[in-house]
């Protein structure tokens, strides 16, 4: 996932991002799978994604909190009150975003029934890709280090998808 160095955006995260080396896990506490374990490499855990449905999610890492809301066909996350990312869908289907985060579009692509995430830079270059386990309980993510935006892409993408996924399982229930 690495390319060439991209200014560092003064956004939150950016340092986490550094020191996870370019990847973490995520695993599910409970049966529901409403609260992911944000795993280091080394198993460690770094924070808490806890689920909220496609209304939100939070995100609690040390002493930062990030919030995850959806306002109609838009997804917002905001850290010490500040919005770090805006998604929206490309078209009609929430399985292709637009990504706006640090003055830069992102665009990703996700598919629900492979549990797979793919997040693109403006000049095309991988810059997160999540890829679930077949229950949806756990996630591997590699993102790009020299980016700053990367991580939380990729910590938006494990809401987007575990939320997104939940909801079209129900569905078909």
């Amino acid at each position: 996932m690495g390319h060439a160095p991209r200014a560092a955006s003064p956004i939150w995260g950016y340092d986490l991002g550094q020191n996870l080396g370019g990847s973490f896990t995520a695993r599910a506490h409970g049966l529901l799978a409403a609260e992911f374990a944000l795993l280091t490499p080394d198993e460690e855990e770094f924070g808490r994604l806890r689920l909220h449905g496609i209304s939100g999610a939070e995100l609690r890492s040390e002493d930062s909190i990030a919030r995850f809301e959806t306002s109609g066909r838009r997804y917002r996350m905001l850290a010490d009150g500040k919005e770090v990312l805006v998604a929206a869908p490309k078209g009609r289907s929430i399985d292709e975003l637009k990504i706006f985060c640090g003055g830069q579009i992102y665009e990703a692509r996700v598919s629900f029934l492979r549990n797979l995430a793919l997040a693109y830079a403006p000049d095309g270059e991988g810059v997160a890709r999540l890829s679930g386990s077949f229950t949806g309980r756990s996630y591997e993510i590699h993102f790009a280090t020299k980016d700053g935006c990367a991580f939380p892409v990729a910590v938006f993408l494990v809401w987007h998808g575990a939320a997104n996924r939940r909801r079209a399982y129900r569905r078909g229930a």
